[in-house]
């Protein structure tokens, strides 16, 4: 009894440590989620501080298991400094849409 309730409270421990999403970012009073345009971005977090454009190549794979170059995707990472107490933020878009934020420690 003793062993189920301590992993019980382990498990919840866990899940309240976890941020609440890993796709959300605060701008002001707006959360900016996966899946919005950029002009929607800036529009709720206004110009980024830093913009980066990199070119990454798409694979494909055959039937036997080898892989190709099947063309290329272009991605925008666009870096906000953020206020005093908050991470910086890296958001990546392809084709103008918002794909992945990540949070720099």
């Amino acid at each position: 009894m003793m062993k189920t309730s301590l992993i019980a409270f382990a498990a919840a421990a866990a899940f309240f440590v976890l941020p609440a999403s890993a796709d959300t970012l605060r701008c002001g009073n707006s959360l900016i989620s996966v899946g919005i345009t950029q002009s929607e971005v800036l529009q709720k977090c206004g110009e980024p501080d830093g913009r980066v454009e990199r070119s990454e190549p798409v694979y494909g794979r055959y039937p036997n298991g080898n892989t190709y170059v099947a063309g290329n995707t272009t991605q925008q990472v666009w870096h906000y400094q953020r206020r005093s107490g908050q991470f910086p933020a890296d958001l990546t878009f392809e084709a103008g849409v918002l794909k992945k934020i990540d949070f720099e420690k």
